[in-house]
């Protein structure tokens, strides 16, 4: 009874102040998160009243951002596997989908070492490690809305994902088609932090898979420091560099496979059937993926340096004619 009527008194604050106190999102996100039986209509603990309560708390977060605002209600969204969790959350969660930005659907952030080494906040990450001789990536995962907007405390200071990530350039957010998609991003991510090293084992691969790991074993090589981010519907992938290195990153992107794979040719890697079949999008077995990539990985190397240099002496010539222009 006592936290039904609490949960009237903050709907009530939201609809009238347009929201609550961080601390108060807090509460009702622990409401859901840690009591969920207590909204199960088979569980013994079933509180209907607090059930009804809860449901219009949620209609009216999704009125709110229907009408285009943002606050501290957005961090009582959560997305849970339990279903009739997702019942009650369903309008909130229609209306950040619809309404917010994509953003607010991030609930996995991974970074490499670099990166994790200078956070104030490392207690939010944990560590995973996917072999005892190569690096590891630091993960946080939440099933809560809003994990690049959430104060973090950290003694007098306060602190956000999204600070972070302002720290980075973004690359690219690719739409992900299904779970192989998100499994190839997965993996290429490992590889350019250096927490997977790609093998020689025979396996099947098509033209994204090599230019991806292409792309990964290039940074990894340049030593870059990464991040990415994928939302909680598993569709969008998000893909971060440190500042001052994404013109390396975004100029190797920018190399057209054809001319990757023809240098492949010409350095005896593959033959040109294989190569054409890489270039029809075919899958093949590609034997000799190992020496693939590192012929390709020193091809753009070449490539990016010279295009880099070009780029830098030509600004150099149009910076002086255009001070010569001027004082003429």
């Amino acid at each position: 009874m006592k936290y039904a009527d609490e949960i009237k008194q903050l709907t009530k604050k939201l609809k009238e102040q347009g929201d609550i106190l961080l601390e108060e999102a807090d509460w009702i996100y622990s409401l859901l998160s840690e009591n969920p039986k207590v909204f199960n209509f088979d569980s013994s603990v079933y509180n209907h009243e607090l059930y009804i309560a809860i449901e219009r708390w949620y209609k009216t977060v999704s009125k709110k951002l229907k009408e285009g605002k943002r606050g501290n209600f957005i961090f009582t969204i959560m997305f849970n596997k339990q279903q009739y969790i997702n019942k009650l959350t369903l309008p909130a969660r229609k209306a950040i989908k619809k309404y917010g930005v994509l953003e607010d659907l991030y609930d996995v952030i991974v970074i490499d070492e670099k990166l994790y080494s200078a956070l104030p906040y490392k207690h939010m990450f944990r560590e995973i490690k996917y072999h005892e001789d190569l690096k590891g990536v630091y993960k946080i995962k939440t099933p809560r809305v809003g994990l690049y907007h959430y104060p973090i405390k950290v003694g007098h200071l306060t602190y956000t994902i999204d600070g972070l990530i302002n720290q980075l350039v973004p690359i690219a957010t690719i739409p992900l088609a299904n779970s192989l998609d998100r499994a190839l991003y997965r993996e290429a991510f490992k590889v350019a932090v250096g927490a997977h090293n790609i093998t020689q084992d025979p396996c099947v691969f098509g033209t994204k898979e090599v230019e991806l790991l292409t792309l990964a074993a290039f940074i990894k090589h340049k030593d870059i420091s990464c991040a990415a981010t994928i939302d909680a519907y598993g569709k969008h992938f998000a893909a971060f560099v440190e500042k001052g290195r994404e013109r390396v990153v975004k100029e190797a992107i920018n190399v057209p496979f054809d001319e990757i794979a023809k240098n492949a040719v010409q350095e005896n890697v593959i033959n040109k059937e294989t190569a054409k079949a890489l270039l029809n999008s075919e899958y093949i077995m590609l034997l000799s993926i190992i020496d693939f990539i590192n012929a390709s990985v020193k091809h753009l190397n070449d490539v990016v340096k010279t295009k880099l240099e070009w780029k830098d002496a030509r600004k150099i010539v149009e910076d002086e004619e255009g001070w010569l222009e001027n004082t003429r």
